[in-house]
């Protein structure tokens, strides 16, 4: 299996799809060398369809450490979700629960000092969701540099 990276030529959004053995595509269906598959549905095989967005490291802020104290998520949708943390050596992961009101809140663990952050969000056990929104407030360190 491949991997394959998709461009929304309106918006300039990339998604990339991982296990990805087709040849051709359309909004219906994908072929490859075993066959015509046609696309849709809420399962992928008889299994949840797990789907992750990914933020780009960056720095925020400034050149200071960061402390995380919450991760908000303007997100429609129901059941447990994840938020991935990851730094220069780890990723940390942190079920939260989806609130109805469209706004929930992750809270990643206390230790997590870095300057450069990659944020993910994930339907834990393939639930329909629209995310909107990650919005990451931080705290500089008044004097943590290095």
């Amino acid at each position: 299996m491949t991997n394959a990276i998709i461009m929304n030529t309106l918006t300039g959004a990339v998604s990339e799809y991982d296990g990805f053995g087709f040849h051709s595509i359309t909004p219906t269906h994908a072929g490859s060398a075993l066959g015509l598959y046609a696309l849709g549905g809420d399962s992928d095989m008889g299994l949840p369809i797990v789907a992750v967005v990914t933020t780009g490291k960056t720095l925020v802020g400034g050149a200071q450490k960061k402390a995380i104290d919450s991760v908000h998520f303007g997100l429609k949708g129901s059941g447990t979700s994840t938020l991935t943390v990851t730094g220069e050596s780890a990723s940390y992961s942190y079920p939260f629960p989806v609130l109805p009101a469209g706004v929930s809140r992750a809270k990643p663990g206390r230790g997590i000092r870095e300057n450069y952050l990659a944020f993910s969000y994930s339907n834990t056990d393939g639930a329909d969701f629209q995310l909107d929104l990650i919005e990451i407030p931080v705290e500089a360190s008044k004097n943590r540099k290095v």
